[in-house]
Protein backbone atom coordinates (compact mmCIF):
# COMPACT_ATOMS: atom_id res chain seq x y z
CA UNK A 1 0.00 0.00 0.00
CA UNK A 2 1.44 3.44 -0.92
CA UNK A 3 2.72 5.61 1.91
CA UNK A 4 0.27 8.40 2.74
CA UNK A 5 1.87 11.86 2.89
CA UNK A 6 -0.80 14.49 3.64
CA UNK A 7 1.49 17.39 2.70
CA UNK A 8 2.27 15.85 -0.69
CA UNK A 9 -1.42 15.20 -1.32
CA UNK A 10 -2.15 18.86 -0.51
CA UNK A 11 0.51 20.00 -2.98
CA UNK A 12 -0.89 17.76 -5.73
CA UNK A 13 -4.50 18.86 -5.22
CA UNK A 14 -3.51 22.54 -5.05
CA UNK A 15 -2.24 22.24 -8.65
CA UNK A 16 -5.61 21.04 -9.99
CA UNK A 17 -7.12 23.84 -12.12
CA UNK A 18 -9.82 25.71 -10.23
CA UNK A 19 -8.54 24.86 -6.76
CA UNK A 20 -8.00 27.95 -4.60
CA UNK A 21 -7.12 26.30 -1.28
CA UNK A 22 -6.92 22.81 0.13
CA UNK A 23 -6.53 21.20 3.55
CA UNK A 24 -5.80 17.50 3.95
CA UNK A 25 -6.27 15.82 7.32
CA UNK A 26 -4.56 12.47 7.73
CA UNK A 27 -1.84 10.41 9.34
CA UNK A 28 0.30 7.40 8.53
CA UNK A 29 -2.78 5.17 8.62
CA UNK A 30 -4.58 7.07 5.88
CA UNK A 31 -6.43 10.20 4.86
CA UNK A 32 -9.48 11.24 6.89
CA UNK A 33 -10.68 14.54 5.41
CA UNK A 34 -9.94 16.62 2.31
CA UNK A 35 -11.40 20.14 2.23
CA UNK A 36 -11.19 22.06 -1.05
CA UNK A 37 -12.15 25.62 -1.96
CA UNK A 38 -12.67 26.14 -5.69
CA UNK A 39 -14.07 28.56 -8.21
CA UNK A 40 -17.53 27.93 -9.65
CA UNK A 41 -16.14 27.15 -13.12
CA UNK A 42 -16.38 23.37 -12.63
CA UNK A 43 -19.07 21.21 -11.10
CA UNK A 44 -18.16 19.59 -7.75
CA UNK A 45 -18.46 16.12 -9.31
CA UNK A 46 -16.03 16.99 -12.09
CA UNK A 47 -13.58 18.50 -9.62
CA UNK A 48 -13.72 15.43 -7.39
CA UNK A 49 -12.97 13.25 -10.43
CA UNK A 50 -10.02 15.48 -11.35
CA UNK A 51 -8.66 15.27 -7.80
CA UNK A 52 -9.03 11.48 -7.73
CA UNK A 53 -7.23 11.17 -11.07
CA UNK A 54 -4.32 13.43 -10.12
CA UNK A 55 -3.72 11.70 -6.79
CA UNK A 56 -4.04 8.19 -8.23
CA UNK A 57 -1.73 8.91 -11.15
CA UNK A 58 0.90 10.61 -8.99
CA UNK A 59 0.91 8.44 -5.87
CA UNK A 60 -1.03 5.25 -6.60
CA UNK A 61 -3.48 6.15 -3.81
CA UNK A 62 -7.16 5.67 -4.63
CA UNK A 63 -9.12 8.28 -2.70
CA UNK A 64 -12.48 7.63 -1.07
CA UNK A 65 -14.61 10.43 -2.52
CA UNK A 66 -16.70 10.46 0.67
CA UNK A 67 -13.88 12.27 2.50
CA UNK A 68 -13.68 15.06 -0.11
CA UNK A 69 -15.71 18.19 0.63
CA UNK A 70 -15.99 20.99 -1.94
CA UNK A 71 -16.79 24.63 -1.22
CA UNK A 72 -17.19 26.90 -4.24
CA UNK A 73 -16.72 30.66 -4.57
CA UNK A 74 -17.56 32.90 -7.49
CA UNK A 75 -14.73 32.89 -10.04
CA UNK A 76 -14.90 36.66 -10.52
CA UNK A 77 -14.33 37.37 -6.84
CA UNK A 78 -10.70 38.20 -6.15
CA UNK A 79 -9.42 35.91 -3.43
CA UNK A 80 -5.95 35.70 -1.97
CA UNK A 81 -4.61 32.26 -1.24
CA UNK A 82 -3.16 32.32 2.25
CA UNK A 83 -0.07 30.19 2.53
CA UNK A 84 0.11 27.66 5.36
CA UNK A 85 2.12 28.48 8.45
CA UNK A 86 5.81 28.49 7.53
CA UNK A 87 9.01 29.02 9.52
CA UNK A 88 10.85 31.99 8.05
CA UNK A 89 13.58 32.24 10.68
CA UNK A 90 15.00 30.00 13.40
CA UNK A 91 17.90 31.04 15.60
CA UNK A 92 19.59 28.92 18.28
CA UNK A 93 21.91 30.97 20.49
CA UNK A 94 24.31 29.67 23.12
CA UNK A 95 23.70 32.03 26.02
CA UNK A 96 26.49 30.54 28.12
CA UNK A 97 28.07 27.15 28.81
CA UNK A 98 24.84 25.77 30.22
CA UNK A 99 21.93 27.41 28.42
CA UNK A 100 20.55 28.17 24.96
CA UNK A 101 17.93 30.59 23.71
CA UNK A 102 15.80 29.84 20.66
CA UNK A 103 13.90 32.48 18.70
CA UNK A 104 11.57 31.66 15.83
CA UNK A 105 9.51 33.61 13.31
CA UNK A 106 6.48 32.00 11.67
CA UNK A 107 4.73 33.48 8.66
CA UNK A 108 1.09 33.06 7.67
CA UNK A 109 0.19 35.13 4.65
CA UNK A 110 1.24 38.66 5.54
CA UNK A 111 1.24 37.96 9.29
CA UNK A 112 4.31 37.13 11.37
CA UNK A 113 4.42 35.49 14.78
CA UNK A 114 7.44 35.49 17.08
CA UNK A 115 8.36 33.02 19.78
CA UNK A 116 11.22 32.57 22.20
CA UNK A 117 12.24 30.02 24.79
CA UNK A 118 15.38 29.36 26.88
CA UNK A 119 16.68 26.40 28.81
CA UNK A 120 19.58 24.04 29.54
CA UNK A 121 21.46 22.94 26.42
CA UNK A 122 21.59 19.23 27.18
CA UNK A 123 21.10 17.00 24.14
CA UNK A 124 17.80 15.76 25.53
CA UNK A 125 16.50 19.25 26.29
CA UNK A 126 17.49 21.16 23.14
CA UNK A 127 14.56 19.77 21.07
CA UNK A 128 12.23 20.70 23.94
CA UNK A 129 13.50 24.30 23.95
CA UNK A 130 13.02 24.53 20.16
CA UNK A 131 9.57 22.99 20.34
CA UNK A 132 8.42 25.37 23.06
CA UNK A 133 9.72 28.37 21.11
CA UNK A 134 7.56 27.31 18.16
CA UNK A 135 4.51 26.78 20.38
CA UNK A 136 5.07 30.18 22.00
CA UNK A 137 5.06 31.80 18.56
CA UNK A 138 1.71 30.17 17.82
CA UNK A 139 0.15 30.84 21.23
CA UNK A 140 -1.47 34.13 20.22
CA UNK A 141 -3.55 32.54 17.44
CA UNK A 142 -5.38 29.85 19.42
CA UNK A 143 -7.27 29.57 22.70
CA UNK A 144 -6.24 26.09 23.84
CA UNK A 145 -3.27 24.70 25.75
CA UNK A 146 -0.43 22.98 23.88
CA UNK A 147 2.53 21.10 25.32
CA UNK A 148 5.62 19.61 23.70
CA UNK A 149 5.91 16.09 25.11
CA UNK A 150 8.38 13.86 23.31
CA UNK A 151 10.47 13.32 20.21
CA UNK A 152 11.79 10.30 18.32
CA UNK A 153 13.98 9.69 15.29
CA UNK A 154 13.09 6.97 12.81
CA UNK A 155 14.44 5.64 9.53
CA UNK A 156 11.82 5.08 6.83
CA UNK A 157 12.29 4.26 3.13
CA UNK A 158 15.91 5.36 3.31
CA UNK A 159 15.30 8.72 5.01
CA UNK A 160 15.65 10.01 8.56
CA UNK A 161 12.48 11.44 10.08
CA UNK A 162 11.69 13.22 13.31
CA UNK A 163 8.42 12.49 15.06
CA UNK A 164 7.18 14.82 17.77
CA UNK A 165 4.25 14.42 20.12
CA UNK A 166 2.29 17.42 21.35
CA UNK A 167 -0.82 17.46 23.49
CA UNK A 168 -3.79 19.78 22.94
CA UNK A 169 -6.00 20.50 25.93
CA UNK A 170 -9.31 22.28 25.47
CA UNK A 171 -12.41 22.22 27.69
CA UNK A 172 -10.73 19.60 29.89
CA UNK A 173 -10.31 17.25 26.92
CA UNK A 174 -6.83 16.19 25.81
CA UNK A 175 -5.85 15.18 22.30
CA UNK A 176 -2.55 13.64 21.16
CA UNK A 177 -1.09 15.01 17.94
CA UNK A 178 1.92 13.73 15.98
CA UNK A 179 4.03 15.87 13.67
CA UNK A 180 6.80 14.75 11.31
CA UNK A 181 9.67 16.25 9.34
CA UNK A 182 12.52 14.92 7.24
CA UNK A 183 16.00 15.52 8.66
CA UNK A 184 17.89 17.14 5.80
CA UNK A 185 21.14 18.26 7.39
CA UNK A 186 19.72 20.68 9.97
CA UNK A 187 18.46 18.82 13.02
CA UNK A 188 17.23 21.94 14.86
CA UNK A 189 15.24 23.06 11.83
CA UNK A 190 13.70 19.59 11.51
CA UNK A 191 12.53 19.75 15.13
CA UNK A 192 10.83 23.10 14.50
CA UNK A 193 9.24 21.88 11.26
CA UNK A 194 7.91 18.74 12.97
CA UNK A 195 6.27 20.79 15.72
CA UNK A 196 4.74 23.13 13.15
CA UNK A 197 3.52 20.11 11.19
CA UNK A 198 1.77 18.86 14.33
CA UNK A 199 0.13 22.27 14.79
CA UNK A 200 -1.17 22.20 11.22
CA UNK A 201 -2.98 18.95 12.03
CA UNK A 202 -5.00 20.45 14.86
Amino acid sequence: MPVVDAVKIEELISKVPGVKAVKVVGDGAGLHEIHVITTSDKSPKQLVRDIETVVLASTGIRLDRKIISIAQVESDVKTQKVLPYQISNLKVEHVDERNIRVTVTIEHGEEEFYGEYSGPKTSRNIPRVIGNAVLNALSEIHDFALSFDDIAEVYFVGKRYLLVHITKQYNNVEESIIGTAVIEGNYERAVAEAVLDAFRRI
